[in-house]
């Protein structure tokens, strides 16, 4: 035991950088806890734009821009040519585009009824809002033209009169949101995303230093001490352990201090970010025990990292994806990570221990793996 805490406090002495890096990445992942959250939140959840080609330029033309902006607040983007808006409606940047007749006002000051042109595309829930609310707008105007029978002075009155009259438009929400809380829980669930590469970072460091020790001689120098090659294993697996459970008490100590819900309870959070840390460390050591080159250790841990992280749904909901991926995705160790977070995140009284238990598994596994890999290697050697 003393040998490997010997080994252990060694390895933090000569690998400063790669504490460096573990505090940087942990420093990383709570901006993007902090900002992307928010981000996405106010991407979802923007105001409905709307693009508005004002022919008429009538005080009647004013009255409906005033009733779409003040009365149904949506954004009126204004000044723009139909190519131009054209554009912004193909890119989703506005629901739909609004021409105003340029005899609108005559029309309907001479008793006659018009109609406003809607050009939609494929936001067919908002367009069927907006077109029922100018239909109505135009009726009420159409009803006021034909009091005023088709004199211009008692019709302007009337519009003038209608407008005083201030009837409140009550907007009901369909579902009460939290945007705060779904803010923070966004943050955070791309947050643990990004966690899964940058742990694998952390792995690439640790099997650098390892295949360094043996290239460099320092491994058979060790054996010639009292130092066992178990010990040096497991001393520097203590290492990376110690490099990632720094990036967890941080990223978790930044959600505990800031007090941010993110619909996980924290011992959980630490359970699982612990065990997958487990994991990562025996994989790390395992591949720099068997390659013999960085390229061909890098290749493997970034490449299983990457694969890993877009079929384990760290970057997206792995519901998405074809039924095929779902089932491959299944023996991943990142899949299991990022249901059991998502799972909670859904109800916080979910039934996660089949994750939990597959996480173990996962790193007994590696464990094992490692060690029979290790024994092989050290015999042959």
């Amino acid at each position: 035991m003393k040998n490997i805490l010997l080994l252990t406090r060694t390895n933090i002495k000569r690998n400063k950088l790669a504490i460096l890096l573990s505090v940087v990445g942990a420093a990383m992942l709570c901006l993007i806890l902090y900002s992307l959250g928010g981000m996405i939140t106010s991407m979802s959840m923007a105001d409905i734009s709307i693009g508005v080609i004002d022919y008429d330029q009538s005080i009647l033309s004013e009255d409906f821009k005033a009733y779409m902006k003040e009365d149904l607040q949506y954004s009126l983007i204004e000044n723009y040519t139909y190519d131009e808006l054209s554009e912004e409606l193909i890119d989703k940047n506005i629901s739909v585009i609004i021409e105003i007749p340029e005899n609108l006002y005559e029309q309907f000051a001479a008793g006659n009824k018009e109609s406003i042109i809607i050009t939609s595309m494929n936001d067919y829930e908002n367009a069927a809002f907006i077109e029922v609310y100018i239909n109505n707008y135009l009726n009420s105007i159409h009803i006021l033209s034909k009091g005023a029978a088709g004199n211009q002075s008692v019709f302007d009155q009337l519009l003038i009169e209608n407008d005083k009259l201030n009837i409140e438009i009550t907007q009901t929400a369909a579902i009460i949101i939290d945007k705060e809380e779904l803010a923070n829980k966004t943050g955070f669930i791309n947050s643990v995303g990004f966690y899964l590469m940058f742990i694998f970072t952390i792995s690439v460091l640790l099997a650098f230093m390892v295949l360094d020790d043996r290239n460099t001689g320092v491994f058979n120098r060790i054996q010639a001490t009292p130092v066992k090659p178990f010990q040096y294993i497991v001393g520097t697996g203590i290492f990376g352990l110690f490099l990632c459970f720094v990036q967890i008490a941080i990223y978790c100590g930044y959600i505990y201090v800031m007090d941010i819900e993110t619909g996980i309870p924290m011992y959980l959070l630490l359970l699982i970010m612990a065990l997958f840390s487990v994991f990562t460390v025996s994989f790390s050591l395992a591949i720099a025990v068997v390659m013999h080159s960085k390229n061909a250790m890098t290749s493997i841990i970034i490449g299983f990292s990457t694969v890993g992280c877009i079929l384990g749904g760290a970057y997206f909901p792995i519901d998405l994806a074809p039924k095929a991926l779902q089932n491959i995705a299944k023996v991943l160790p990142q899949y299991w990570f990022m249901d059991a977070f998502r799972n909670l995140q859904a109800d916080v009284t979910a039934n996660i221990y089949p994750n939990i238990t597959i996480l173990a598994l996962f790193s007994i596994l590696s464990l094992l793996i490692g060690a029979v890999m290790f024994s092989q290697n050290y015999k042959t050697n």
